[in-house]
C-alpha cells in the first residue's frame, strides 16, 4: 500500500509539472545558452552576449558540426520553448582548418572512443570521437582542428580504442581526410557522405500568414456546445450542410469588434461559399448588455448569441489538449468547422476574412492525406502517415472526461 501511495504521489507530481510547462513555465529554470572563451588556458571569459547565442530561450541541447561545409563549426540549438530548433551559422573567415573522420578496422567502424592528436610547433591539439555528448546531443563525428592562418598541418597520431597508436601523414590545410586504421596516410575526401531524400510531395500553404490561422492535421471533433440566442432561448450547435465559422468574441476586445464588422461586410461572400457564421459572445450575465451594444455598434446582422460558460470552458480545454504548449484563453477565437461539425482550422486574434474564405475552400471536403500535408506552418512535410480520425476523437474525449473528473 505504501509503495502504491508513493507511485501515485510521483505520478501526481509529474502531472503538475507538465501542466506548469504547458502553461508557459520553464522546465528547469529558464536555462539560457552560455558561451565561454578559453583565454589561452588561463581562464574562461563569458562571451555569451557577443556570441549571439544567449537568446531568451529555455535551452536543452546543442550539437556541433560544419553544417555549411566551409571549414568552421556551426551550432544546432534545441530548446524547450519555441523555436524548438535554431541553426547558428558561423560567419568567421580567414582562419584555416582541417577536418578528420576515422574508420576503424580492428575496433568499431566509427572509431568511437579514439583520441586524435595533432602536433603543432609549440603545442598539440587533441580531439576525441564520442557517441554522444552534452545533454541529449550527438555532434558530428568529423573532428575539427583549427590551425589559424597556417598552410601546414603536420602529422596526426590516433590512439585507437583497445590500445595502439598510429601516425598519419599527408593532410593539408583546408581539406577533409579519412584516417583508416592501419593505412598510415590521410585519404582526402571531397565531400562528406550524404544521402539524397527520395521524391516526396510537398503540399503546404504560404508561410507567415498575417492571421496566424492553424490548420489541424486531422479534422477534430468539438465538445458539445450550447448557447442562448439574443432572446435567451437555448440551442445546441447545429451541424450545417456545409461549413460553419464559429467565432467566440467579447465586447471588451477590439479585435472581436473588428472581426464582427469584417464578417458582416463579407456576409454575402460567406453565403455564396455555403459557410454559416455563428458569433457567440463570452460575456456573462453581468455584462450581457455590453454585448448587445457591441452588436448594434458594428452593425452585425448575422446569427449570434451567448455561449454557456460550461461550453466555453469545454472549448478552451479542448483547445489546450490539442497543443503541447497551452494557448492563452483569449478572444476572439475562431473555429472553422466542416459539414460534420469537426474543426479543421483555428484562428486566434485578428480575423482576416479573405484568408478565412480561402482556407475554407481548401480545407472543406479534402482527403486525409492532403489535409495532413497542409498542416505544417512552414515549408515542408511530415515523415509519418496521417493518424486515424477515430484515434484523435478518442484522445480528445478521454482528456475531456479526465479533466471533468
Amino acid at each position: 500500500m505504501a509503495e502504491s501511495n508513493r507511485m501515485a504521489g510521483y505520478a501526481d507530481s509529474w502531472e503538475e509539472l507538465m501542466k506548469g510547462v504547458r502553461n508557459g513555465a520553464s522546465w528547469s529554470g529558464g536555462e539560457r545558452n552560455c558561451c565561454f572563451l578559453n583565454a589561452r588556458g588561463k581562464r574562461f571569459v563569458n562571451v555569451s552576449e557577443l556570441s549571439g547565442i544567449n537568446f531568451n530561450d529555455d535551452g536543452r541541447a546543442i550539437a556541433i558540426c560544419d553544417w555549411d561545409r566551409d571549414g568552421d563549426q556551426d551550432l544546432w540549438l534545441r530548446n524547450r520553448t519555441s523555436p524548438r530548433l535554431r541553426l547558428m551559422i558561423n560567419g568567421s573567415s580567414g582562419e584555416r582548418s582541417v577536418l578528420i573522420r576515422l574508420e576503424g578496422v580492428e575496433c568499431n567502424r566509427d572509431g568511437i572512443g579514439a583520441v586524435v592528436q595533432l602536433q603543432r610547433q609549440s603545442s598539440s591539439l587533441i580531439r576525441s570521437v564520442r557517441a554522444g555528448e552534452m545533454f541529449l546531443s550527438q555532434s558530428s563525428k568529423w573532428l575539427h582542428f583549427g590551425i589559424g592562418g597556417s598552410d601546414t598541418v603536420g602529422d596526426f597520431t590516433v590512439y585507437w580504442p583497445g590500445g595502439g597508436a598510429e601516425n598519419f601523414h599527408g593532410a593539408e590545410a583546408g581539406g577533409r581526410y579519412l584516417l583508416r586504421q592501419g593505412a598510415g596516410f590521410a585519404r582526402k575526401i571531397l565531400e562528406p557522405d550524404s544521402a539524397e531524400m527520395g521524391s516526396r510531395v510537398f503540399l503546404t500553404r504560404k508561410n507567415q500568414r498575417p492571421s496566424g490561422g492553424i490548420f489541424l492535421p486531422v479534422a477534430v471533433p468539438l465538445p458539445e456546445v450550447s448557447f442562448r440566442d439574443p432572446a435567451a432561448k437555448g440551442h445546441l450547435l447545429p451541424v450545417n450542410d456545409g461549413a460553419t465559422f464559429l467565432l467566440l468574441w467579447g465586447s471588451s476586445s477590439g479585435d472581436s469588434i473588428r472581426g464582427l464588422t469584417g464578417l458582416e461586410k463579407a456576409r454575402g461572400k460567406f453565403k455564396d461559399a455555403g459557410i454559416r457564421v455563428l458569433a457567440l459572445a463570452v460575456n456573462d450575465i453581468d455584462n450581457a448588455g455590453q454585448a448587445y451594444e457591441a452588436i448594434e455598434s458594428c452593425g452585425f446582422d448575422g446569427t449570434w448569441g451567448f455561449i454557456e460558460q460550461n461550453s466555453l470552458a469545454a472549448i478552451l480545454h479542448w483547445q489546450a489538449v490539442l497543443f503541447d504548449r497551452h494557448p492563452r484563453n483569449e478572444v476572439p477565437l475562431g473555429l472553422l468547422l466542416n459539414d460534420k461539425g469537426q474543426c479543421v482550422a483555428i484562428y486566434r486574434g485578428r480575423i482576416i476574412v479573405d484568408e478565412l474564405l480561402d482556407d475554407a475552400g481548401r480545407l472543406i471536403g479534402i482527403d486525409p492525406l492532403t489535409r495532413w500535408h497542409l498542416a505544417p506552418p512552414l515549408q515542408g512535410t511530415w515523415f509519418t502517415n496521417p493518424v486515424d480520425d477515430s484515434y484523435v476523437g478518442k484522445i480528445v474525449r478521454e482528456a475531456y472526461v479526465n479533466d471533468k473528473q
